[in-house]
C-alpha cells in the first residue's frame, strides 16, 4: 500500500491486513469486508488508492487464511466484526463491505452503534430455490484435491466472470484461494460457507441509522440496479449509486470509483 505499512496476521480465528499510512488525513478507521468465497486480496485494486486512510481488511471465517469454523450464520460473522473491533479498541469505524461484506456490515450498523458509515457494495438481497439446493449440498461438502494447480487457477479466473487481471493479479488472488493438500491442490475456502440460511436484509435494514451508500453495477445478476433502489430505500436516508458497465465485482472493474468512495466514508 502507497505511504502505508502493511501486515497480514491471525487474529483469534481472523486473518487480516492492517494499513498504517505515516501521514493520516483521515481519523476514521475503514473496515473493508469482501464477498462470500472471496478474501481481503479481493481489495488489491482499491487499497493502493487509499493513500492516507487507516484500513483493515478481513479474511471472513472460512475464507482465506483464517481458520475454518463450525458455524456460518451472519451473526457469526457479525460477532466476528465486532469482537475484532474490541480487539483493537477503536469505538467507531466505517465499514466498506462488497457482496456478503456489505450484508454484514449492515447487519453489525442495525445492532450496533459502532459503526458510524455503511459502503455497501452489490449486496444480495433476494433467495431463491437454486440458492436453497446449493446451500443444502454444501452441508457437509468439503473442497475436492486437484492434482493440476492451473486447472484451479483456471476456476477462480471464471468465478470473476467479466472481470480480467493481469497474471500477476491472478497470483495475489491465488495466494489466499489456493493451498497444496495431499495428491495436489484445492481451494482454501471451506465450502460449507455456500450452506448460509437465506438472505434476508429487510428483515433490518429500517434499524440502521447510520448514513449508509448503496453502490451496484449496472450489469450486475446479484443486484440489478432496480433491486439497488429498492434495497437503498429500504434504509433511512440512504443514497444509491450505479456504476455503469460494471458487474458484480465493482472492486475490481472500477476500482477508482470504490477508492474516491471508501475516501469519502473516511472523511466525512
Amino acid at each position: 500500500m502507497a505511504g502505508a505499512r502493511e501486515r497480514a496476521r491471525h487474529a483469534g480465528r481472523l486473518a487480516r491486513r492492517s494499513g498504517s499510512p505515516t501521514r493520516t488525513r483521515a481519523n476514521l478507521l475503514v473496515v473493508l469486508l469482501h464477498g462470500l468465497t472471496c478474501h481481503l486480496g479481493y481489495w488489491l485494486r482499491v487499497v493502493p488508492l487509499l493513500t492516507g486512510v487507516r484500513t483493515i481488511a478481513v479474511d471472513f471465517r472460512g475464507h482465506g487464511l483464517s481458520a475454518h469454523c463450525a458455524s456460518y450464520r451472519y451473526d457469526d460473522y457479525e460477532r466476528d466484526l465486532l469482537s475484532l473491533l474490541g480487539e483493537l479498541r477503536v469505538d467507531r469505524v466505517a465499514v466498506a463491505g462488497h457482496s456478503l461484506g456489505g450484508y454484514v456490515g449492515l447487519l453489525a450498523a442495525a445492532r450496533s452503534d459502532r459503526i458510524e458509515r455503511v459502503l455497501a457494495i452489490d449486496v444480495k438481497s433476494d433467495w431463491t430455490e437454486a440458492d436453497a439446493a446449493l446451500a443444502e449440498r454444501s452441508s457437509a461438502a468439503t473442497q475436492r484435491v486437484q492434482e493440476d494447480r492451473a486447472a484451479l487457477l483456471d476456476r477462480l479466473a471464471r468465478s470473476l466472470g467479466r472481470v480480467e487481471l493481469s497474471a500477476d493479479e491472478m497470483e495475489v488472488l491465488a495466494e489466499r484461494s489456493i493451498e497444496p493438500a495431499d495428491g495436489g491442490w484445492r481451494f482454501r475456502w471451506d465450502r460449507r460457507v455456500l450452506a448460509s440460511e437465506p438472505v434476508d436484509p429487510f428483515s433490518f435494514l429500517d434499524r440502521v441509522r447510520c448514513p449508509v451508500t448503496v453502490l451496484a453495477g449496472a450489469e450486475s445478476d446479484v443486484m440489478p440496479p432496480e433491486r439497488a433502489r429498492d434495497f437503498a430505500g429500504a434504509v433511512s436516508g440512504a443514497s444509491v449509486e450505479i456504476a455503469a458497465g460494471v458487474g458484480h465485482h465493482v472492486e475490481l472493474e472500477a476500482p477508482e470509483l470504490v477508492a474516491e468512495r471508501i475516501l469519502q466514508l473516511a472523511r466525512t
